[in-house]
């Protein structure tokens, strides 16, 4: 009788008033997945197999920039080559197919073949973004556009306005940024709403959990974006973030000016 009452002293796992209750505490695990990367940007993650990819700055002086990978469950890093200066991607999650965008238009990814196919010479990439069809903008006019069955068209929502990141959560809200701020706006409609003013430098990323959430990139770190009081809570502190994603667990994956990290929130019980 002394021996089980002993264990159950020691035991971790609390009843009160029928309900188990475990005495656990969680904190967050910091994991540098690569490092001495000169500005990793536009995060995108494929599901299925667990890569994010993302562009960075060949150099300091000039707009040259690369795609590249990083496998998250085995660290495994490669450049995705024959694209001319890949600088944005985006995943269709449907049907795993990795879209990224150059300076002479968009090319389709073959993870397993690492192969790229170039798709349609759409212009100079600045976005890229995918749900049901590809949107996309390009540099300079910054204007949003749609790709579907080899037809681009201009994005009749937001026709007149200017997107540098553009998303759109599970509740058919768009979420976009331009030189002026982050705003909201109900697909199928024309009435936005101001979230936060920003500078044209002050938006880094957007993006959505696994489960279509909202969150926003900027130099202090990230935050979720909260649609009942049209603000921003914050998440988790960052110095100098540069980009935004959330792996298959749903486990944040970030970028600062020279790595690119992930951060786990682990139990102890």
């Amino acid at each position: 009788m002394e021996i089980i009452l002993a264990l159950l002293l020691t035991c971790a796992v609390l009843v009160e008033g029928g309900v188990v209750k475990e005495n656990c505490e969680s904190h967050n695990e910091v994991e540098t997945l690569k490092s001495d990367l000169d500005r990793p940007y536009l995060l995108a993650v494929d599901y299925s197999t667990n890569t994010v990819y993302f562009s960075y700055s060949l150099n300091l002086d000039d707009d040259v920039f690369k795609t590249a990978f990083v496998n998250l469950n085995t660290k495994e890093f490669g450049e995705v080559a024959g694209i001319n200066n890949g600088f944005a991607q985006t995943v269709d999650e449907k049907n795993h197919d990795i879209y990224i965008g150059g300076s002479d238009g968009v090319y389709k990814y073959s993870h397993n073949a690492k192969e790229a196919q170039f798709l349609s010479q759409l212009g100079n990439i600045w976005t890229l973004y995918f749900k049901d069809v590809l949107y996309y903008s390009v540099f300079p006019s910054q204007f949003l556009y749609t790709f579907a069955n080899g037809v681009s068209a201009r994005f009749k929502d937001l026709e007149d306005t200017k997107v540098d990141h553009f998303i759109i959560d599970n509740d058919d809200i768009m979420f976009y940024t331009n030189s002026t701020g982050l705003y909201g706006q109900k697909k199928g409609t024309k009435d936005s709403v101001l979230y936060r003013e920003y500078s044209k430098d002050g938006v880094r990323g957007l993006t959505t959990d696994i489960n279509g959430n909202a969150f926003i990139c900027i130099a202090d770190g990230i935050y979720k974006i909260n649609k009942v009081n049209t603000s921003l809570d914050k998440v988790l502190s960052v110095d100098d973030a540069f980009g935004l994603a959330f792996d298959n667990e749903n486990n944040i994956v970030y970028s600062d000016a020279m790595r690119l990290v992930r951060v786990k929130s682990v139990k102890s019980c």
